[in-house]
């Protein structure tokens, strides 16, 4: 941990930075992720921060820098010295109060050819340690990884240790050593069949968030994923893609699924962004069995997935190459992802639970669509959208519809997609 080192970037790494070329210079916000983590009673402030400070020498993602002016990204990972960790003292003792410093830190970008890519705060209320808040680039950490942090902190917080860590340029060095040859080849035969419209749109309305969190859709959806032994996610995608179709009045979907590319154990603990876009296009069709759209879509899904990491420079002269339209590998206007676990239960007043909750988005560039599910003990339904793609309250409409569609293919005996409904009479919007 010593030693300046430089060396390639990652394929999950190369794809966040390609991305970020879509969204333009004045977006790069767009790319810090927020966490709000929960100090447990009686920690001090000190302690905390002190942990996030191993957390930072134990993980070189977190000591990384790029260079981006060649036509290759590199990454140099820097000798751990101490950072400051500041102490910020909230008005009020909430998780609202720790997550609204979170959201401004997280509105001025991170200059990760510069600086380090993280930004780090320890909440407290009245001398009290109650959160650290962290904001970390995209390249440096996926979901993914900001689980390996919380979880690890909470043992560096409980007395424990870290245990051994990999890193990423050992899985640079592990990906340039493979050949990604079948992945190039699937995405270079398979791109023709992308929806054009479904391409970066080039949108720069607002973007808002409209969520709900049901327990009969997540009976519903794991229902349908037992007695069609698919997943939970890809049941989702598939009600997702039905409702979408039917309010934009259209007979096929291209998503841009997020493939974690954790399947490998080796790289499960690896603290960077794995993440790469596995494109999907869904047809409608209002004839076919609800059960077999269901299935043929996770089938889909797990192609996609299975072909999930790829170098996205190597793909997109591949493309070229064989005259393909549309080159980008990173430029989609429909995200889906499956997130994993919510990061709590909502309160049992909660407008999740009984209605909509709507949040803002200061995004102005990249998709205009963004479907995301956790699961708890229901299920949390985020649909993401521009004003000019899904005006009004048209996001919370399609939320609720995909709650409902859930609820009446899991109860139903529908013969074709055309008997399914997709009302949801018990959710106000």
């Amino acid at each position: 941990m010593s030693s300046r080192r430089t060396g390639a970037v990652t394929y999950g790494q190369l794809s966040v930075l390609r991305s970020l070329e879509t969204h333009g210079p004045d977006h790069r916000s767009v790319a810090n992720l927020i966490s709000v983590w929960e100090v447990p009673f009686g920690v001090g402030t000190a302690q905390v921060m002190d942990a996030w400070l191993q957390l930072v020498a134990a993980h070189e993602s977190l000591r990384t820098t790029y260079d981006l002016s060649g036509p290759a990204p590199t990454q140099t990972v820097h000798p751990y010295r101490p950072s400051k960790v500041a102490a910020v003292e909230l008005v009020e003792d909430s998780f609202e109060a720790a997550y609204r410093l979170a959201a401004e830190s997280a509105a001025e970008p991170i200059d990760i050819e510069a600086e380090l890519p993280w930004r780090a705060f320890v909440t407290t209320y009245q001398g009290d340690a109650l959160y650290l808040v962290t904001v970390i680039h995209h390249v440096a950490a996926d979901n993914g990884a900001l689980r390996v942090l919380e979880e690890q902190l909470g043992r560096l917080l409980d007395g424990g240790m870290l245990g051994p860590v990999v890193q990423p340029l050992e899985m640079a060095q592990a990906q340039h050593e493979e050949s990604g040859s079948r992945s190039l080849r699937h995405w270079t035969e398979v791109w023709d069949r992308l929806t054009p419209a479904d391409r970066d749109p080039g949108d720069r309305s607002e973007r808002r968030r409209a969520s709900l969190y049901s327990l009969d859709g997540l009976a519903a959806a794991q229902e349908l994923s037992d007695r069609l032994k698919i997943s939970v996610q890809s049941v989702v995608l598939g009600v997702g893609a039905l409702a979408l179709a039917r309010l934009k009045r259209t007979e096929q979907v291209t998503f841009a699924l997020m493939a974690a590319n954790r399947l490998d154990s080796r790289w499960v603990p690896l603290v960077s962004s794995l993440n790469q876009f596995a494109p999907v296009t869904i047809t409608i069709d209002e004839q076919a069995h609800p059960l077999e759209y269901l299935r043929s879509g996770y089938l889909q899904c797990m192609t996609a997935y299975m072909n999930g990491c790829y170098d996205v420079d190597a793909l997109k002269s591949s493309l070229q190459q064989a005259g393909r339209q549309e080159t980008d590998p990173t430029a989609f206007a429909k995200h889906f992802n499956f997130l994993g676990d919510v990061d709590a239960e909502p309160d049992v007043g909660s407008a999740l639970r009984t209605g909509i909750q709507w949040r803002a988005s200061t995004q102005r560039s990249g998709p205009n669509f963004h479907l995301a599910v956790a699961t708890g003990k229901g299920i949390l339904i985020g649909v993401g959208a521009s004003h000019d793609y899904l005006e009004g309250n048209l996001p919370a409409v399609l939320a609720a519809s995909i709650e409902g569609g859930l609820v009446n293919i899991s109860k139903g005996s529908q013969a074709c997609l055309g008997e399914v409904s997709l009302d949801n009479p018990w959710r106000v919007v």
